[in-house]
Order: structure tokens, then sequence, then C-alpha cells
């Protein structure tokens, strides 16, 4: 079938090498739990029976929507919604840059369903200055922290061919970050990008991970967006494009 097709082309194949596996979808570690087994039972058995969470969910949003309010309190609402069902939120205090002698890669992956995944990455020193950016696309349909997962690994694989040994690396994916603070190991293809990332760590002189939110990382969700998801490669060495420029220059503006 065509979707199997693609859906086994955009399996990421790790550089190193392992033994092949079985593993458990519905963890990020790949190992079974009776909790998960039973939440997609549950689930299936909701769709089956009644209106799923999902369903539920989509008939409230539509009510809403539906209701004689101003435009702008509907969409207070809705963002209101949307931002209460995320993982926790990092600070607002503005983007910070590196300590002296290091650099700071702000990274982040941008996800369209139809369209494919992208990598955003912005390679800054610790005066704010911007030393260069990347922008992968690729026609694959990943999970969203699959991606940001996989948009750390570009990262830090671009700072190496670029001589770099000291680096913070940022992204807005909490899941991603405290796996690699974790050095979480595990059977899914996750945990497979999390051990080439822990591979090349061995790199560096000095490696740190750190949580933003997103309002602190838009140059990277900007260069994340800025190339069609066409399976193509940008290095930005000179200069950035203009709603990354724009995001960086902000940035600059509230450095203390």
């Amino acid at each position: 079938m065509p979707f199997e097709r693609e859906r086994v082309l955009s399996i990421r194949l790790s550089p190193n090498e392992g033994d092949d596996t079985w593993y458990w979808g519905l963890e990020k570690d790949g190992e079974y739990s009776v909790k998960s087994a039973y939440a997609m039972l549950e689930g299936a058995r909701e769709v089956d029976g009644g209106a799923s969470v999902w369903e539920r969910e989509r008939w409230l949003w539509n009510r809403l929507w539906k209701i004689p309010l101003w435009p702008r309190v509907k969409l207070f609402f809705w963002r209101g919604g949307r931002k209460a069902g995320r993982v926790r939120e990092g600070g607002n205090d503005g983007w910070c840059p590196a300590p002296e002698g290091k650099v700071k890669l702000n990274v982040d992956a941008g996800v369209k369903e139809g369209e494919g995944a992208g990598t955003g990455v912005v390679c800054r020193d610790s005066y704010g200055a911007v030393l260069w950016g990347l922008s992968i696309a690729r026609e694959v349909e990943w999970e969203p922290v699959f991606a940001e997962a996989v948009a750390v690994l570009d990262g830090l694989q671009e700072a190496v061919s670029r001589g770099v040994r000291e680096v913070v690396v940022e992204n807005d994916c909490l899941q991603v970050i405290d796996a690699l603070k974790e050095k979480r190991t595990g059977r899914s293809i996750f945990a497979q990008v999390l051990e080439d990332i822990l591979v090349i760590f061995n790199v560096f002189q000095s490696v740190s991970w750190s949580y933003s939110n997103r309002v602190n990382n838009c140059v990277a969700h900007a260069l994340a967006h800025a190339i069609p998801k066409i399976s193509s490669r940008v290095v930005w060495s000179n200069v950035l494009p203009p709603s990354a420029k724009s995001a960086a220059l902000f940035d600059l503006s509230l450095i203390k």
C-alpha cells in the first residue's frame, strides 16, 4: 500500500551499528507497559461505544466557534485551552546568550501534516551575535517529539563540522531536554536518536542542555519553517531569512 511505503521510507536509520529489535510504540522508551496497553484499549472502546476524548474535545471547540462572540475573544479562549494542554512552559524573561567562551545552539523542529518535517538551528556567541544558521527540510511524517530529537542531532552535527567544542543546546521540547539530561536509553526509535546524540556528545569538551519556551526559541522556529519541505538543506552563513533575522534582532534587544 502507498501509505505503508511512505511510513517505511520515513524510518530514520542510525549511523551507529546496532541490532534489530522489537519495541512498544506507545512508550517513549519502547518498553511494554500494562498502563499504555490499557489506555489504548480504553481509547478504542470509547471510539466504538461513544465519543473518544479527541472527538469530545473537537465537539467542544466547534461549539465555541459558533458562540456569538468577538473573534478575538474566541481566540483568547482557544489559545488558553491549547496552552493548558501543553507540557510545562518555561519562563518569559527573554533569550539569554551562552557564557563567555561558549556558543549557544537554539534548535527547533517544525512538523506539518502532509508536508513533512523541518529542522531549524541558530548558533550565537556569548554576545548574542549570529554565527550561522541551518534549515533542513525532509519529506517525512514524524512525531513532533521525535522530530525535535533529530533537530538536536542535526544541530550538533553541524556544530562539530564547524569546530565547535563548547556549547549550550537549547530546545523548547521538555521531553527531549529531560531525556538528554538523564541519558535515557531504550528500544524505541526516539531512544535510538538519543543514543546517537550521546555518541556525538563525546566529541565536545563541554555540552549542557537547556529548556526554553517557544517564545525564546523563535529564531530556530523560523528557520525550521524557512524552506519548503522538499528534502533540502540550507546553511545560512552571512544572512538569515527575514522572519529569523527579525526574531534574532528582537532577542538581541532584550540582552541586559
